[in-house]
């Protein structure tokens, strides 16, 4: 009867802990993870100004550009600055990319150290 106990409360235990692992992973893999992809920015944004409800401007820089995974496979990445600026050029980025949203969830700045050899291949031809 004990014995039946314990084997009861282990597997509601293994159960309650896999309950948020499989959430983490057939849910918020799918919708906010991605795979990176590596680019390089010079000054190739195109700037969009607006007027918000007060009439003051309000700017916006996008990109439209190639990355390359790090096997050097491309895929056109098109993403925003999300700093009210330009990115600053001369700078290698990695770039997260969702296939399932079809949209670049995230981008950070890296060394050119850090870029996989064959994604810099592509990047310097």
């Amino acid at each position: 009867m004990i014995m039946s106990k314990k084997i009861g409360v282990g597997l509601l235990t293994i159960i309650i802990l896999l309950i948020p692992l499989a959430g983490y992973q057939f849910w918020y893999v799918p919708n906010y993870g991605g795979d990176d992809y590596y680019t390089y920015v010079g000054k190739s944004y195109k700037e969009i100004i607006e007027k918000d409800d007060a009439g003051n401007d309000h700017r916006e820089y996008y990109y439209n550009q190639a990355g390359y995974d790090q096997n050097g496979n491309k895929k056109l990445l098109e993403f925003n600055s999300a700093l009210g600026r330009p990115i600053k050029s001369d700078n290698y980025l990695k770039v997260t990319y969702n296939d399932k949203r079809q949209q670049v969830i995230s981008w950070e700045k890296v060394e050119k150290s850090s870029v996989p050899r064959k994604s810099l291949d592509q990047i310097l031809k």
